[in-house]
């Protein structure tokens, strides 16, 4: 029959020994005389054996009590020790850091916050999955996600980041060398890059633009290349093959250092949000507080 063993008694238990004396270890304690051998006598009576025999000048231990005090000392040492170690993951950054973001998301702004991150906190391990898979973050241990819908758990927090809608762009080179374009229904004379889905990759395209006025329309681009990549789809535009349909957060970078150019400007597919989640404030981790600023206005700057 298993016994339940009170951990504050056997913490007092084994400092009246140490301390050889009931009075003592009161004092160090801060309990009255009597608490302490109230809780001492409970102990006993838990483990329905004496574990002391006190007489008017001295304590001597029973069989028992040597044997329960030997084993109890060295775990509430090693639980005392656990605790304080777990204690300090909410004074300092500490272990692994687990962030997740789509695949067509600009990881060049994570990585900054990364770095920055890195260099500040040294002791923590930065662990960073690209994915289009819906993580399960409790299940597969993530701190952070960068979403396109929020979360709705009551353990997290989830933070409106901004919204867009994909921007039409292309090369300097490829622009160059081909005719104007000042309207939608221009793309049909170009080349267009198209990313396509890998279940059905023989599937017209249709690109549903939405202009800053409200105005709708639909374009089936001529597709000179697609695939299912938006990461290859990219590297085709930036070396001047035709004109793609991007995701911002992807071209950002590229837009800022004239690599791409955005094609017509006031055109793009209907916005859509995105969203920082993490554990909620009350379980927030120093790890995870000290990345949220690095990262927050990182991933805001590059949401048109």
């Amino acid at each position: 029959m298993e016994r339940s063993v009170d951990l504050n008694g056997a913490k007092i238990f084994i400092r009246v020994v140490q301390l050889e004396s009931f009075t003592r270890a009161a004092a160090e304690l801060g309990l009255p005389n009597s608490t302490v051998s109230d809780r001492i006598s409970d102990l006993e009576k838990a483990l329905g054996v004496r574990l002391l025999v006190r007489t008017t000048r001295k304590l001597r231990l029973t069989d028992a009590g040597s044997i329960f005090f030997k084993k109890a000392e060295l775990a509430v040492a090693a639980l005392t020790s656990a605790g304080e170690e777990a204690s300090s993951f909410q004074r300092h950054p500490s272990g692994t850091l687990r962030i997740t973001a789509p695949v067509d998301f600009d990881y060049t702004s994570i990585c900054e916050a990364v770095i920055e991150y890195a260099n500040k906190f040294p002791d923590v391990k930065v662990e960073m999955l690209l994915t289009d898979r819906l993580v399960d973050l409790i299940g597969e241990g993530f701190d952070i996600a960068i979403r396109a819908s929020p979360l709705k758990d009551a353990g997290f927090t989830t933070k409106r980041l901004g919204e867009a809608g994909l921007i039409l762009v292309a090369s300097p080179r490829y622009l160059k060398q081909s005719s104007a374009i000042s309207q939608p229904g221009e793309l049909a004379i170009h080349q267009c890059l198209v990313v396509s889905p890998e279940q059905d990759a023989n599937s017209l395209a249709t690109w549903n633009l939405v202009s800053a006025d409200g105005e709708i329309a639909k374009i089936t681009p001529r597709a000179r290349i697609s695939s299912n990549s938006v990461g290859a789809i990219k590297h085709l535009a930036l070396i001047g093959e035709g004109i793609a349909l991007m995701p911002p957060t992807l071209v950002h970078g590229d837009i800022s250092r004239k690599r791409l150019i955005r094609v017509l400007p006031e055109w793009s597919t209907a916005p859509w949000p995105s969203y920082l989640v993490y554990a909620s404030q009350r379980n927030l981790s120093p790890k995870v507080k000290e990345m949220i600023p690095l990262l927050e206005p990182r991933i805001r700057n590059i949401i048109w």
